[in-house]
């Protein structure tokens, strides 16, 4: 029993990981297009969400050279390692993306790209956990 509250638990914090991932990438793709009013989206919004993708990206980034750990992390580094692209083109992507957030670029192709990316990869994750916690 003990085993399955750590799964829904778990499966519980990916669940929020990629809402909030997307609503991000959403409020950026949204800001890109210059359609903030339209669809009353606040400054704050962007900036938060400019914020939160880069502390995330940050954070991966720092893992996959190896230079933290991270328990929450381990399952996508292995979706990263056993995936076509070498690690070292996603560290690359990740700088690239961390620092045209941090200069406050909007977002371009490649930018929404690697986060799609991520966010697939972080779907694959979540399903191979709820498959897991069915399978009981």
């Amino acid at each position: 029993m003990k085993e399955l509250g750590a799964i829904s638990g778990k499966l519980q914090r990916e669940i929020e990981l990629l809402r909030k991932l997307n609503d991000a990438l959403l409020i950026l793709e949204v800001h890109g297009l210059g359609r903030d009013s339209e669809l009353n989206v606040s400054q704050e919004a962007v900036d938060n969400s400019r914020k939160f993708i880069m502390e995330f990206c940050e954070r991966l980034s720092s893992v996959l050279k190896q230079e933290t750990s991270s328990i929450d992390l381990i399952p996508l580094i292995q979706h990263f390692k056993s995936g076509s692209k070498p690690i070292e083109d996603w560290i690359e992507d990740l700088e690239k993306l961390v620092k045209d957030l941090q200069d406050n670029k909007i977002t371009d192709d490649d930018d929404v790209t690697i986060i799609e990316d991520i966010l697939s990869l972080l779907d694959d994750q979540f399903t191979e956990d709820l498959r897991r916690l069915y399978l009981r």
